[in-house]
């Protein structure tokens, strides 16, 4: 064998030799390193995740206080005194009004004969609902015992006796205390409602006010 051949034997049988895997400390290394990726990478994707269900929640939650708003204006603003009240403390457009709760006769379903029903707007606090009850049965039950409730905005709402839903306007156009003594005074219906997706953490709650006029009271 010559000596150019003897040289190139050797050189591949020191390079095979020289071959070798990773070690322990090397492998343990890199899986560290993989996590470290890994739950960076999880942890954006749960900050998005996060982002997007608040964005979608907030935007849900605003479509639902923009209607029930506009509800709330609308059936206040076409309240009006009953043909023939079942007793006196019902013969008047609005027959209850406190911070979170209105009680008042209005036309609910815009039936053909424009009949009037009784209904209530009213907060939980405890479930952060706005309720509206309507005495479907027409039994004129100002408890609301056996009524129907529709749910306007759910789980979001953040008025409270804190925050209320509403303040009422007497006739001399200072704000009356609650709950009011005298419904037939009140002149203007405030309507403050406050939506809040993560309670008391930021971002701040929404507001949605109006100030209505019921168009049917009788003056005093």
């Amino acid at each position: 064998m010559s000596r150019r051949v003897r040289s190139t034997v050797r050189e591949r049988a020191g390079l095979l030799g020289g071959s070798r895997g990773f070690t322990m400390v090397e492998l343990l290394v890199a899986m560290v390193l993989m996590l470290v990726v890994m739950g960076a990478i999880f942890g954006i994707w749960f900050g998005l995740q996060r982002a997007y269900t608040f964005t979608e929640d907030d935007m849900s939650a605003q479509q639902q206080a923009r209607s029930a708003l506009a509800e709330m204006v609308e059936l206040i603003r076409t309240a009006r005194q009953p043909d023939s009240a079942p007793s006196e403390d019902l013969n008047v457009v609005i027959v209850q009004a406190d911070k979170n709760s209105l009680t008042l006769w209005t036309d609910v379903d815009r039936d053909e004969n424009h009949t009037l029903e009784l209904v209530r707007f009213r907060v939980d606090p405890a479930k952060r609902t706005l309720y509206r009850d309507t005495d479907t049965s027409h039994t004129n039950d100002p408890t609301f015992a056996s009524a129907a409730s529709v749910r306007l905005v759910s789980d979001w709402v953040s008025n409270d006796e804190d925050t209320p839903l509403f303040s009422y306007i007497g006739a001399d156009g200072v704000t009356m205390e609650t709950p009011v003594k005298d419904v037939t005074f009140i002149r203007e219906v405030v309507i403050d409602l406050r939506i809040d997706i993560y309670e008391k953490n930021r971002p701040i709650a929404h507001h949605l006010r109006s100030v209505v006029q019921p168009r049917n009271l009788r003056q005093y």
